[in-house]
């Protein structure tokens, strides 16, 4: 008997069926997921950006100073709300940062375990060099929609995080 005709065992296996069926067109976290991943390949892509500079930082470093350049010092739980990740990513973020001399903190007066996080001239400079590029890419982006359009789209959204914030809030297991 030849190998070839010998059945695979995973032909045995009959095709599961579904239950429920989600119409992934109409399911908005799964719209969301697929336009921010199109939106991250548009334009200027963060990952060529960045290797282009020939400076040892990846996105997360970025996300960080993208945040302080437009918020100024902040803590590092503020970075970590601003980006919607936990404090140990942004920990090991700011401690690459401040290896290239792109960040640096000052502890707080009243609780020495407080630690502003701000960007250096350096850093500054970094976020300059960066930024335009994502500014066009933001157009880009956002140039298939009239003014009347956008400003509709923020509103939504901005409702839609107001909506979700008080989810997660209503949610969590704290409260009695």
């Amino acid at each position: 008997m030849d190998k070839s005709s010998k059945s695979n065992p995973q032909d045995k296996i009959p095709a599961g069926k579904v239950g429920y069926t989600l119409d992934l067109q109409t399911f908005l976290p799964y719209r969301m997921y697929r336009l921010a991943a199109q939106m991250s390949q548009a334009g200027h892509k963060l990952s060529d950006l960045l290797l282009q500079t020939e400076v040892a930082i990846g996105e997360r470093e970025w996300r960080i100073i993208s945040v302080l350049g437009s918020y100024g010092g902040l803590t590092n739980s503020h970075v970590a709300e601003a980006l919607r990740t936990d404090a140990a990513t942004v920990t090991r973020g700011v401690k690459v940062l401040k290896e290239l001399d792109f960040v640096s903190t000052r502890n707080s007066r009243k609780d020495r375990r407080k630690v502003l996080i701000y960007l250096t001239q350096k850093g500054a400079d970094f976020h300059d060099l960066i930024t335009p590029k994502r500014i066009e890419t933001g157009d880009q982006i956002e140039a298939c929609f009239s003014s009347e359009e956008k400003e509709q789209l923020h509103y939504l959204l901005n409702k839609l995080d107001r909506h979700l914030y008080h989810l997660e809030n209503e949610l969590e297991d704290e409260w009695e």
